[in-house]
């Protein structure tokens, strides 16, 4: 086996991330001839092919997805490396991949970015916005360095640590006949159309699980979304009432375009939970990034009592 590079590797694994060679090549900004040579370069270097080239597209060979996870560890701990290095020379740079669920993705992060990015300009944060369920995978599979939750993970294969509060609301457009009430019962909800979160989203297991907790069944289900902002507009738009969360809505109530009603004996709390694989080094730039999050929910905690 000979020598083999990290352009190799770096070509390599964004032909996988990408789904084939001329979507890596606009990725990488090279050629698409240069990502060939690249990857029939390595696979001569190792002495085995590593991608089965189809009509359909790319697809790892068994020793290419092993070695595409080696890759993968390899590329990290360069890109820490160097994250070390900027650090011993006073300078703080690089890229940090986050996951988050969609109401921190959307509510909560966005505020905070600026005084980070303002201290730190020579730092790129790159934010994927998808439901809990799928920002957990991106962890598992480092996509991401760290995810922002709203429902816990099953198992233990990450740390958690509970940040900011949240709850669910019930939320009506302004005209409803709801919306004079403070206070409805569940039984009440089930007359209406109601609209509800996929599969995945921390919003609907918090709301199933609650449910369950006190025996109630869920309100029949008028349409599933597949955001925050899409049951809100559906809301408005006058096709049912939903549960959402607080974060979600609060220019619109006081707005006066949707009301928030009250439901009786049941309580929709929950915390974001911040996430990191516990079988991966968190780079210095991650290190830092959390650091600012725990010291802004410190700061926002403060204010709040």
């Amino acid at each position: 086996m000979t020598d083999f590079d990290l352009r190799q590797l770096h070509a390599f694994v964004s032909v996988v991330d990408n789904g084939g060679f001329g979507a890596a090549s606009r990725h990488l900004h090279l050629s698409q001839a240069a990502v060939s040579e690249r990857i029939a370069t390595l696979e001569q270097a190792i002495g085995m092919r590593l991608l089965d080239r189809n009509p359909r597209g790319v697809q790892t060979t068994s020793v290419g997805n092993r070695f595409y996870t080696l890759a993968r560890q390899l590329l990290e701990h360069k890109a820490a490396i160097c994250l070390e290095l900027s650090e011993l020379s006073g300078a703080v740079r690089g890229s940090l991949h986050i996951g988050a669920s969609t109401i921190p993705g959307e509510y909560v992060l966005p505020p905070l970015l600026p005084r980070f990015c303002a201290e730190y300009p020579n730092v790129e944060l790159n934010i994927r916005i998808h439901d809990s369920t799928e920002v957990m995978e991106y962890v598992r599979n480092g996509e991401v360095e760290m995810g922002l939750v709203g429902a816990r993970p099953a198992d233990k294969h990450f740390t958690v640590e509970q940040l900011w509060e949240d709850r669910l609301l019930l939320v009506v457009p302004a005209d409803h006949q709801l919306a004079t009430r403070k206070r409805v019962g569940v039984n009440d909800i089930a007359k209406y159309p109601f609209i509800m979160r996929e599969q995945g989203s921390g919003t609907r297991k918090l709301l199933e699980t609650v449910l369950a907790n006190h025996e109630v069944e869920l309100p029949p289900i008028t349409a599933t979304l597949g955001s925050t902002t899409a049951v809100k507009e559906a809301v408005i738009g006058g096709l049912g009432i939903t549960l959402i969360s607080e974060r979600a809505v609060r220019k619109e109530v006081q707005a006066g375009i949707l009301a928030v009603i009250e439901l009786q004996d049941l309580q929709f709390d929950r915390k974001f939970l911040l996430i990191t694989d516990r079988n991966r080094a968190q780079s210095p730039l991650c290190k830092r990034f959390i650091k600012y999050l725990r010291e802004c929910y410190r700061s926002d905690s403060q204010h709040l009592r």
